[in-house]
């Protein structure tokens, strides 16, 4: 979880957060490494969005774990920080599709409307 409350997503993501962003990736990395013995090779660090909470957070899992990643929801860390290179603004701009739960309630206030 970031310190910065103000980046509650994705979306909140800017240029200047590349920094931040590469040293959440090394240093996660390297602590996961020396406290488990899992090399990086073996972990994937992504992010979701729709996040389950709103205050910017990162996942590592093991690449065998595929809980969480799914394509509709998970966003590779470094695709993330490619993304930002190359247009410091790129998820303010972006169509983010996800997938949404039927129980949710944005799907029942889309079923509403749509009604």
């Amino acid at each position: 979880i970031v310190k910065d409350g103000s980046i509650m997503s994705l979306r909140d993501l800017r240029g200047h957060h590349t920094s931040m962003l590469r040293c959440i990736l090394t240093q996660g990395r390297e602590t996961i490494e020396n406290i488990y013995g899992v090399s990086a090779c073996q972990i994937r660090v992504f992010v979701h969005y729709q996040p389950q909470f709103y205050h910017f957070h990162v996942h590592f899992t093991r690449l065998t774990n595929e809980m969480g990643c799914q394509v509709e929801r998970g966003h590779l860390l470094k695709d993330v920080v490619q993304n930002l290179e190359m247009d410091s603004e790129y998820y303010t701009k972006r169509t983010i599709s996800y997938k949404l739960s039927t129980g949710s309630d944005l799907y029942a206030l889309i079923q509403k409307a749509e009604s």
